[in-house]
């Protein structure tokens, strides 16, 4: 579905959901703004019990000059509706009786039919992302104001950027914005009342091994993680968990302060299978859901299921630093990489030598530091990481074409002090693996944290199934490879080590 197509329409309503959140106002105007560039005339509604009333959606609305009404009924000659950050009666929208189309645009867990006219995006961390990508691929020239709510929306919606979930939550968070305005925003956030609810949330604390869980009153999510900032300044608390009740599942704020526990990948380990969770190392968040809890678990307590998960997650990793660890790679299977044509880049043409970087990808971020020493190889499924040359020159044949693939999330590479980004594809060239490309590499029967060489601060996780590696000369070159990857990159052979 092409968002210009929906500008044809005469009569146009964007729905945001009932007790509006930034996020979903957000989403709407830089919708809005839009369609009326296209010539249309759309009109921002909430329905609901209640009208709009928190201090910085107030101040939103009037800095941004952001028309929204509160509706009871929509026009008669509506002939479209497009629901933004909520679905057409999933419960948490009015579910208006609207004869014309109807689209709905969405990243929270589908309750609805999906078709044709339904966008949801349940791996973002905000409906403000998936509304910028929509409008990246529309070519469209956003103005300040937009940009600046797209911004606003993903900051609310992740506690302060602390839960971004998605390479592309990360780069809305680079999108240029009014910071001033953002910084009056900031300082409207809580009432005195919820400031209470903070109070009492931290008055018990329930130890679960070096987790910490706190639970809360019903409260807006971004309370939790003003919460969860105060209890992780406490000297013998390492990770925290603040949770709260909402309408149709808990919501989660995490932080972390020792490198065992990322906070995003505990938020991805707590939320599995009944949710979603993301966010970076320190911080991150999630939602666990009343019904997917159910279907897991049968009669449950959200409660007590959260707490079994923390339980879980205690024993459920083994930890793994490369050359300091017991692993016997000897011992284990050889492998060889296939002649599958790949990418690579030479980390000095996409940023001058000494220049600090983030590799981005779906599977996490890893921090290095270009020089002529370092390559960045971009694999089958889009996933980069650095090389040393030597290491590719042994491993690798240059074929020599440019290299581009059809991939969810091309790799981007940031430039950390001035936040520059550039995508790896323009500066990339492909290559193969040589015969000699060798691994020793298992199966993996739990889940594990690998520590690599690259990165000592951050971890990387692999799950039963996937593959844990080291290359076949040096053992402290160790790494977590996902099994769809491995088993298409990797073919076993019948050969021992020589000793």
């Amino acid at each position: 579905m092409e968002l210009k197509n929906l500008a044809r329409y005469n009569h146009i309503v964007i729905q945001c959901h009932d007790v509006p959140d930034a996020d979903t106002i957000c989403s709407g105007f830089a919708l809005q703004c839009f369609l009326r560039s296209l010539g249309a005339d759309p009109v921002l509604v909430y329905g609901g019990s209640a009208t709009i009333s928190r201090p910085n959606l107030l101040m939103l609305l009037d800095l941004l000059n952001i028309q929204i009404v509160h509706a009871d009924t929509l026009p008669p000659e509506t002939d479209l509706l497009v629901t933004v950050d909520c679905q057409r009666g999933a419960g948490n929208a009015r579910n208006f009786d609207v004869p014309g189309a109807v689209v709905v645009i969405d990243h929270h867990r589908p309750e609805i039919p999906e078709g044709d006219n339904t966008i949801i995006r349940p791996h973002l961390a905000s409906c403000a992302t998936l509304v910028w990508d929509l409008l990246n691929k529309e070519a469209y020239a956003m103005n300040s104001r937009v940009q600046t709510a797209l911004f606003y929306g993903l900051y609310m919606d992740t506690n302060g950027l602390s839960e971004l979930r998605h390479p592309l939550d990360r780069d809305l968070a680079a999108l240029p914005h009014d910071a001033g305005l953002i910084r009056k925003l900031k300082n409207a956030a809580i009432t005195t009342e919820e400031l209470d609810i903070i109070s009492e949330t931290l008055r018990e604390r329930e130890a679960v091994g070096n987790i910490s869980l706190f639970r809360a009153a019903p409260c807006d999510g971004n309370l939790l993680g003003f919460a969860g900032d105060i209890a992780q300044q406490v000297a013998q608390i390492d990770c925290c968990v603040v949770y709260c009740r909402q309408q149709h599942g808990l919501k989660l704020s995490i932080r972390s302060g020792v490198r065992e526990i990322m906070a995003s990948e505990i938020a991805g380990f707590l939320c599995r299978d009944a949710g979603s969770g993301g966010g970076n190392v320190e911080k991150a968040g999630g939602f666990l859901s009343f019904a997917k809890i159910a279907e897991t678990s049968g009669d449950a307590e959200p409660e007590d299921y959260l707490r079994a998960r923390a339980i879980a997650y205690l024993d459920n990793y083994d930890l793994l630093y490369a050359g300091d660890n017991e692993v016997d790679f000897a011992a284990m299977p050889l492998y060889r990489k296939l002649p599958s044509p790949v990418g690579f880049a030479l980390s000095t043409d996409i940023f001058p030598a000494g220049t600090k970087i983030t590799v981005r990808t779906l599977e996490g971020d890893i921090d290095t530091v270009t020089g002529e020493e370092v390559y960045l190889m971009v694999g089958v499924l889009g996933e980069a990481y650095p090389i040393l040359r030597k290491r590719f020159q042994d491993s690798y044949r240059i074929l020599g074409e440019p290299y581009g693939e059809k991939v969810e999330y091309v790799p981007a590479i940031l430039d950390r002090l001035t936040g520059e980004r550039r995508g790896i594809f323009p500066f990339a060239k492909t290559c193969a693996a040589k015969e000699s490309k060798l691994v020793r590499a298992r199966e993996l029967e739990k889940d594990v944290k690998v520590f690599t060489r690259w990165d000592t601060d951050k971890y990387f996780c692999g799950g039963p199934g996937d593959y844990l590696a080291a290359n076949e000369d040096d053992y402290a070159d160790c790494y977590v490879v996902r099994r769809d990857i491995f088993l298409s990159t990797y073919e076993a052979i019948e050969r021992q080590r020589e000793l």
